[in-house]
């Protein structure tokens, strides 16, 4: 398994990345081809005015398949997304609520290896900041 860490806090707010997905520094890895699962710990905040998406940026990856669930909670629910997009930036989880944390589970099977960075922005642009805090942290595990 390799494990890594958001080694500075995240911030998005509207004038600076505000809805463009950016990498979060620190959690991006390596891999080759094989299949892979995957989690996501992400603690930060969101308002209900701006949200959080977050994707994979793929340099040189190909991912063949990906399937993907996350859960993201608020004060007072929670709310379930799934998706099977593979595709470069393809959003894992979007809403535009007060998130609070949000874990994305999931496996994908990647045909060309190279690095899958994590990104992060606000789901719907406003004056809000949407975080994420350091030590929010992605695993990649090959199982075959």
């Amino acid at each position: 398994a390799d494990t890594v860490f958001c080694t500075t806090q995240f911030d998005a707010v509207t004038g600076t990345t505000g809805t463009t997905f950016t990498n979060v520094v620190g959690m991006s890895t390596t891999v080759v081809a094989g299949t892979y699962v995957f989690q996501i710990m992400l603690p930060g905040t969101a308002t209900v005015n701006s949200g959080n998406k977050y994707c994979f940026k793929y340099t040189t990856t190909v991912m063949t398949t990906l399937e993907a669930t996350g859960l993201s909670f608020t004060a007072t629910g929670v709310a379930v997304q799934h998706t099977t997009t593979a595709t470069d930036q393809a959003p894992l989880f979007a809403a535009t609520a007060a998130n609070i944390y949000t874990l994305i589970t999931g496996r994908a099977v990647v045909g060309t290896g190279g690095t899958v960075a994590f990104q992060a922005a606000q789901n719907a642009s406003h004056v809000d900041t949407t975080s994420v805090y350091v030590g929010a942290s992605m695993t990649f595990t090959r199982v075959s």
